[in-house]
């Protein structure tokens, strides 16, 4: 029986330093049977020059320009790569990051022995600037088995190490291009509503950290870290409108609740900073304020 076939897609822009990098790193797998697609979002660098080297090394590299009928954007790019993707399973690599030798041996494995499974995932290092391992390890351990509640108040996952079912796109959806931030963690919350996750102990895949890594723009400021996570809950209960019981969103409601008391109680020390984020809120977002007054009386 011919082994599955696993498409991987690296949305890209600007990327002409560390793009080959990854892409080396992806011919270097141990398990063959794959494909790559590499989504241009409108590099004005060197990036296509340098994909362009390694479709030349390996016909199973595909360079591709995310077309205008695609949003820009990592997940508009992701999405269009979903379109022209024929793999049975689904993976990504970030443009700047890069995966060890065996990490699709091992996940591929995982799938056989556990056909349940929709998602598995593994844990990350963090490299330097220059591809140097540090020995910082972000274990993912925590998101096995029924993560849903989990990730509803951490996301837990990186967007480069976990390998998907194709099946999983077409019951769940696409990726959200209104998100620029939290991209994934929108995602995996919705993948884990139906489908168990199985979480290997092995660091799968290197993040580099650089100057211009997105996560630079991401604020701790109490207001910011309200907008962005109300905002995956509007997300969340907009998808799920048809689809969550009551049960579910009174658990969306008491895990949203848990969020904002840590917030409050980690970044808004004295009343008079949880009176001024409550105003502030209140003139953004007036029902998300009452979610919040709430929060800290339950």
């Amino acid at each position: 029986m011919n082994e599955a076939i696993v498409s991987i897609i690296i949305p890209t822009y600007n990327r002409a330093q560390y793009i080959g990098e990854a892409l080396s790193s992806i011919m270097a797998q141990t398990y063959t049977h794959w494909e790559c697609l590499v989504v241009d979002d409108g590099s004005t660098d060197a990036t296509e020059v340098q994909v362009k080297v390694y479709t030349e090394k390996d016909s199973r590299i595909r360079y591709v320009k995310r077309p205008d009928t695609y949003p820009k954007g990592s997940n508009g790019s992701r999405n269009y790569g979903l379109y022209l993707a024929q793999g049975s399973f689904i993976a990504f690599c970030d443009d700047d990051d890069f995966w060890l030798d065996d990490k699709l041996e091992k996940q591929l494995a995982i799938f056989k022995e556990h056909p349940d499974v929709g998602l598995v995932t593994g844990n990350i290092e963090y490299v330097n600037s220059d591809g140097k391992r540090t020995g910082r390890v972000i274990k993912q351990t925590g998101n096995h088995g029924d993560a849903f509640e989990s990730l509803l108040f951490k996301n837990g996952l990186s967007m480069i190490t976990p390998v998907l079912k194709r099946e999983v796109f077409d019951k769940v959806g696409l990726f959200n291009t209104d998100f620029v931030i939290f991209e994934d963690w929108e995602y995996w919350r919705r993948v884990a509503y139906y489908y168990p996750f199985y979480a290997l102990p092995d660091v799968l895949a290197c993040v580099r950290k650089h100057d211009s890594n997105t996560s630079l723009i991401v604020t701790e400021a109490p207001f910011e870290q309200y907008a962005r996570y109300r905002a995956l809950t509007k997300a969340l209960l907009k998808w799920g409108k048809h689809r969550f019981t009551k049960a579910d969103k009174q658990l969306i409601a008491k895990v949203e609740a848990k969020r904002y008391r840590q917030l409050l109680r980690n970044h808004c020390l004295g009343v008079k900073s949880k009176v001024n984020l409550f105003f502030k809120i209140l003139k953004y977002d007036y029902k998300g304020a009452f979610v919040l007054l709430k929060a800290v009386f339950l």
